[in-house]
């Protein structure tokens, strides 16, 4: 009795494997392809070339009358010191802008001039550090003086 038991169920679960080997197989195949069955070739050339030539022209914006070069772009100055890192630009009649003062892991930011300035300075601190950048512009280029206070 026990052993017909056991033919049977190695029987079961012979055709339950050949089933989910052929419900994977049937959805293996049925992979890219629509609901009834059809997949979609791909397009010849010819097919693309009819397709793009049916669709309308794009509109192109219309002629810029201005002959004004733009402005050149201010060019920034990244300044990476111990205490932090601040970015800086020059502006109109030879202002300095800072961009961004970020500290460094362990400072704040103690004073931040902002804004346009002649001599703009930003000061980092920690415990018993302080880095001041003081900056200029020559030339239209900032340039950075760092101080370090132990």
């Amino acid at each position: 009795m026990k052993r017909g038991r056991f033919t049977t169920g190695v029987l079961l679960w012979l055709a339950a494997a050949v089933a989910a080997t052929l419900v994977g197989m049937t959805a293996v195949a049925a992979i890219g392809t629509d609901i009834f069955g059809g997949g979609q070739d791909p397009l010849s050339q010819s097919e693309v070339d009819d397709l793009l030539s049916s669709r309308p022209a794009p509109t192109s914006a219309p002629p810029t009358t201005s002959t004004a070069a733009p402005p050149p772009a201010a060019q920034q100055l990244r300044t990476d010191t111990a205490g932090g890192t601040v970015i800086s630009r020059c502006a109109a009649n030879g202002l300095v802008e800072v961009l961004s003062a970020v500290p460094a892991q362990g400072f704040r930011l103690d004073s931040d001039d902002g804004g346009l300035d002649d001599h703009p300075s930003v000061k980092f601190e920690a415990d018993e550090h302080e880095v001041e950048v003081r900056l200029r512009c020559v030339d239209g280029v900032p340039v950075p003086e760092v101080r370090t206070d132990d």
